[in-house]
């Protein structure tokens, strides 16, 4: 299935009007993806209780009483993963009159949401592919002339990768002789590797990863920050698995182990540690690291937020929140994986973090008053 197809606006099913045949029906069919409504805990005996389909009414009922704990066991079984379930509807009351945003808002609240009447769960068929997929790597770089090292040592680590592996490298105008560091880098290694050295038309690292992305070819698409601040034989790994599996995304995580001193500054752990929070409220997903450079996904993934416009938005500086939010969206399964993380060798962040925390804020505010 790897023609682009919305899957978040994939039909759910409401697991309350299933017999025991239909239930196991659904996940025997493999389907690729399963998406089914529950009564939330709270409200399941109450909304039976109202129908006197109980066992304090009658001796045997002629509904299931199915709860999220018993679909996520079901799924366990015919080997389908969960992606994450969200509330969809609060109350058996109407909501007409309430606007939309203010529900979607309410929707993602703590506890609130664990109080819904309804839920809807999403499962992915889980199967690893061991196929050769191709590889992307997309490096921004921007006044990283004194990690000229670092390259040459991520690019011999590269060699030993056997599937077939392009390296896009997007300079930022910087204010050093970057380019001309990866213009010679390209024409030592491009007897390894496709290489493309691409000159950055705007500012911004989002800028950068959507025109090195782009113009990529492979199956499996890698971000990686040219200061190599994450370690590179972590990177490589995170790479490797997210090639087993297109419905999955993997997002590298650096506060998860001690880090090594002076790699990223006081403020910037707080704020970041702070985005991870809300992000995770907002998706109902755990997120332990909002803005790690090292992001792996499909080319699949990539052309759903390109169908939708997500892609190319620019109200993200990074563009890390956009992948993340949009996973959620499109019911691509977020894999949180654990890195090393070092002190820069060379250079310093090429951020604002005052500027860029409240346009980070502000793209959290969409999402927020959105359906996602």
């Amino acid at each position: 299935m790897f023609e682009i197809e919305c899957l978040k606006e994939m039909k759910s099913i409401n697991t309350w009007d299933l017999k025991y045949d239909k239930l196991h029906k659904l996940f025997k069919e493999d389907n690729e993806f399963i998406s089914l409504k529950v009564r939330g805990n709270t409200w399941e005996p109450i909304s039976r209780w109202l129908k006197l389909d109980s066992r304090i009414f009658k001796e045997t009922t002629t509904r299931a009483r199915i709860t999220l704990c018993d679909l996520e066991s079901l799924a366990e079984i015919y080997n389908y993963r969960s992606i994450r379930w969200k509330a969809k509807k609060l109350t058996p009351l109407p909501t007409n009159i309430i606007p939309k945003s203010l529900k979607n808002i309410f929707r993602k609240l703590p506890i609130i949401k664990q109080l819904a009447y309804e839920l809807e769960i999403c499962f992915y068929k889980y199967t690893e592919n061991f196929s050769d997929k191709s590889i992307s790597i997309i490096i921004p770089a921007r006044n990283e002339a004194g990690n000229k090292e670092l390259l040459i040592k991520a690019l011999n680590k590269f060699q030993k990768i056997s599937n077939d592996i392009e390296i896009i490298f997007v300079e930022g105008n910087s204010k050093d002789d970057t380019y001309s560091m990866l213009q010679d880098i390209k024409e030592d290694f491009s007897k390894y590797f496709k290489i493309s050295l691409l000159k950055q038309s705007s500012k911004g690292k989002k800028n950068a990863v959507v025109e090195g992305v782009n113009s990529s070819t492979g199956e499996t698409l890698a971000i990686i920050d040219s200061d190599f601040t994450v370690d590179i034989d972590d990177s490589i790994s995170a790479i490797m698995e997210s090639t087993k599996n297109e419905n999955i995304l993997i997002n590298c995580a650096r506060t998860t182990f001690p880090m090594e001193k002076d790699a990223m500054r006081w403020a910037n752990y707080i704020g970041n540690r702070c985005f991870a929070m809300l992000l995770s409220i907002l998706i109902n997903k755990q997120i332990t690291d909002s803005l790690c450079g090292t992001k792996v996904f499909s080319r699949k993934f990539f052309n759903l937020m390109k169908k939708n416009g997500s892609w190319e938005s620019k109200s993200d500086p990074f563009g890390d929140f956009t992948i993340i939010f949009e996973a959620a969206n499109n019911n691509i399964k977020i894999l949180n994986y654990p890195v090393r993380y070092y002190a820069r060798k060379s250079g310093a962040p090429n951020i604002s973090r005052w500027v860029d925390g409240l346009k980070l804020l502000k793209v959290c505010f969409f999402y927020m008053i959105s359906e996602i």
